[in-house]
């Protein structure tokens, strides 16, 4: 595929850019080594989204509400000499390969705050909006684990104690803080470099889905709100970085297949979870009765351990700036379906009421019942899916 490289280097990190075509670069490779790790999260997305979807230009003002922000994130994290591996939402993980440098990956993250707290309020139509932040640091191992099939776009994946050593601290911060991991850097494993799948090495436009590749060669990737049934499903993590590649590799092949896309690996303060899209950017049609089917096929062959499944209007585009962006959704439906999964038990499926009712005849579920969740203390209506009432095909 022959898309200007440049203009898919912001969907890399720099740690990925500056290994683009060499030999080491391929599918199941994981990097081992020490380094540093900041975890942040913004506080206020679904807000945000929430206020701007009921303007004609909501979409475009969203979209550069949050540039505004993340180019600000990002720009800080580089001039510490910071990688950002990962934008997932509200949340991005930067990293210092190489470096167990507490101290000033602790001055970055002050700095991100002191950045954050500068930007001026956004004027939305609920009122006057402000980011919040909280950082959390870690130090100690970390594996960068290259997951995924070319075609479908493979993911630089971080695991590893000094990545869960910074969500825990995260979660231990309160908005405007930075915490530091106690027990951070008490083990210490050498630089090692696991190869990865016989093949070529993997190029820029190996990153992103191709689906994704064509529309920004044709300039249609646009901001817009639309009606998307986002996927959170827990994973259990392998004993070992590198048996991870072939789970993703299997889960994106059976996402596809029912019409829709692995859109993000997070391993962080939700525990390991994959997020799947259905319905943007492209959407299919039965997008429910796609996802449903789509969970209990990963399910049935224990790709995933649990699901949550909702389905509304959310935010699409790219989030970042020219350095380094990301394609994501963001919007209530995003944190509901998050809060299903983290809700379920071993082995369930829990799907939000217009799931539910998108899927009857199709599917079985148990009766309803209200959930009261996070920014929904009156509760919603979730049921259990059981299984198939027919037999479904993608």
């Amino acid at each position: 595929m022959c898309t200007d490289p440049a203009h898919l280097r912001p969907y890399l990190s720099h740690w990925l850019s500056a290994r683009i075509g060499s030999a080491e670069l391929r599918p199941g490779a994981v990097f081992t080594c020490q380094a540093t790790v900041l975890y942040a999260d913004l506080r206020g997305f679904t807000r945000l989204t929430a206020a701007f979807s009921t303007l004609p230009d909501g979409a475009e003002r969203l979209h550069v509400a949050l540039n505004e922000c993340y180019a600000v994130l990002v720009e800080t994290v580089a001039a510490y000499g910071g990688d950002v591996s990962a934008i997932a939402g509200d949340a991005l993980t930067a990293w210092w390969p190489g470096h167990a440098d507490v101290d000033m990956v602790r001055r970055c993250a002050t700095a991100l705050l002191t950045a954050v707290d500068a930007l001026p309020p956004l004027d939305t139509p609920a009122g006057p909006f402000r980011f919040y932040l909280r950082v959390g640091v870690g130090v100690g191992t970390i594996h960068a684990l290259l997951a995924g099939l070319p075609h479908y776009g493979v993911h630089l994946t971080l695991l590893g104690p000094a990545l869960l050593a910074a969500a825990a601290a995260e979660r231990a911060a309160g908005v405007g803080q930075v915490v530091v991991a106690d027990h951070t850097a008490t083990t210490t494993q050498r630089a090692h470099f696991q190869p990865g799948e016989p093949g070529p090495p993997l190029q820029d436009n190996d990153f992103l889905p191709h689906a994704l590749i064509e529309r920004l060669r044709h300039n249609t990737l646009i901001a817009e709100y639309r009606i998307c049934v986002p996927v959170f499903a827990g994973f259990s993590l392998p004993a070992h970085p590198h048996t991870l590649h072939s789970l993703v590799s299997q889960v994106q092949t059976v996402t596809q297949r029912w019409g829709g896309w692995l859109n993000e690996i997070e391993v962080g303060n939700k525990g390991a979870v994959l997020v799947l899209l259905f319905g943007g950017p492209l959407a299919r049609g039965a997008d429910a009765r796609r996802a449903v089917g789509c969970c209990l096929e990963l399910r049935d062959h224990g790709l995933i351990t649990r699901a949550g499944i909702t389905q509304g209007l959310l935010y699409l585009g790219t989030v970042g700036c020219t350095e380094r962006r990301v394609y994501t959704a963001q919007g209530d439906e995003m944190n509901l379906a998050a809060h299903l999964m983290q809700h379920a038990a071993a082995g369930e499926i829990l799907v939000s009421g217009r799931v539910r009712h998108d899927v009857q005849g199709c599917y079985l579920t148990s009766e309803p019942i209200l959930l009261a969740t996070k920014g929904h203390q009156e509760g919603v209506p979730v049921v259990r899916v059981l299984g198939a009432a027919r037999h479904p095909t993608p």
